[in-house]
């Protein structure tokens, strides 16, 4: 099963402001004069509260000062809306995101998370922000009957829902041990026995080895020709997929579906709204022209400027 983490521990950096201090911008800091709290001490230098606050400043607080009055405006809006996100949209926007990044554990996201420096709290979070600006912006289009009608028959192939596989795994560090757990499976030990046993990842071990449901393009090569080949309820062969070997348990499996255009509905709604909804810079532009915002530090002034005058993806492409 293909392992992803190390790319995937850059995906949830972008999504939470980092604080990275420049060293270099230490020099001015010692000039000015200090207050607060000791926080360091060098030899009979003091470094204060005041240089850091000051440098972090100087270096992330128009980002800082952004992204606060931008969870307020959405958080606003949505009160004014009556929108809300719920565990199980936060729990899509989740899922979804980790299938965009290869992340098949908890194990890989847990190390990519750690790699960022975040918690999962600080995650579900963000991605509470982000359904709650997606639905924000959903909530100003309206689709019309033609167009549900137009979209389906534009895009019935791609409205086409994939064979999917409910997977169990035990993974291995080499084939001798994947062989010798098999054939004790195949002899009546119980799979979810064998998983806490003696599978690597512990995490799914714990839980008897399930994994979750995926499409053949979700899976390595090897893991995705035994999971859709080996019988329903039965421990397969050792497989030596990407991250190792590996014997699989296909728990279920459902075929591929073209949906009506009833059945699709709500989901071309979906994709409409998502093509004609402004997108989240320029939303933020609307709420906070709306909301009459003001900067009271002129060191700032900059940001009220950015945020209801947001420059374009098409202009921000051709200037790169």
């Amino acid at each position: 099963m293909a392992t992803h983490a190390n790319r995937a521990g850059s995906w949830i950096g972008g999504t939470l402001l980092g604080a990275i201090i420049v060293g270099a911008s230490w020099g001015v800091a010692a000039a000015q004069a200090q207050s607060g709290p000791a926080i360091a001490t060098l030899g009979n230098t003091v470094i204060h509260a005041s240089s850091l606050n000051n440098e972090m400043a100087k270096s992330y607080g128009s980002e800082t000062l952004t992204n606060l009055i931008t969870q307020q405006l959405i958080t606003d809006a949505a009160k004014k809306d009556h929108v809300t996100a719920t565990s199980a949209d936060v729990q899509t926007a989740l899922t979804s995101l980790e299938q965009q990044n290869g992340i098949t554990s908890e194990a890989q996201l847990e190390e990519a998370l750690a790699g960022s420096n975040m918690t999962l709290t600080q995650l579900q979070s963000q991605l509470k922000l982000q359904v709650l600006a997606q639905k924000i912006a959903a909530s100003e289009v309206t689709v019309t009957p033609t167009e549900i009608a137009q979209y389906y028959a534009k895009n019935k192939k791609t409205l086409e829902q994939p064979a999917k596989v409910s997977l169990s795994a035990i993974f291995f560090k080499n084939q001798a041990t994947a062989d010798s757990v098999a054939a004790k499976m195949h002899s009546g030990l119980s799979f979810a026995a064998a998983a806490k046993q003696y599978s690597q990842d512990k995490t799914t071990a714990s839980k008897g080895g399930v994994m979750g449901s995926f499409t053949a393009t979700q899976l390595d090569a090897a893991t995705a020709k035994a999971a859709f080949s080996q019988p329903i309820g039965v421990p397969g062969n050792p497989v030596n997929g990407s991250s190792g070997w590996e014997v699989l348990e296909v728990t279920a499996r459902t075929p591929a579906l073209t949906p009506t255009v009833s059945q699709a509905k709500a989901q071309i709604i979906q994709a409409i709204k998502a093509q004609k909804a402004p997108t989240t810079a320029q939303l933020m532009a609307s709420l906070a022209k709306s909301e009459d915002l003001t900067i009271q530090d002129n060191a700032y002034s900059a940001v009220k400027l950015s945020i209801e005058n947001p420059v374009s993806q098409t202009a921000t492409t051709a200037a790169q």
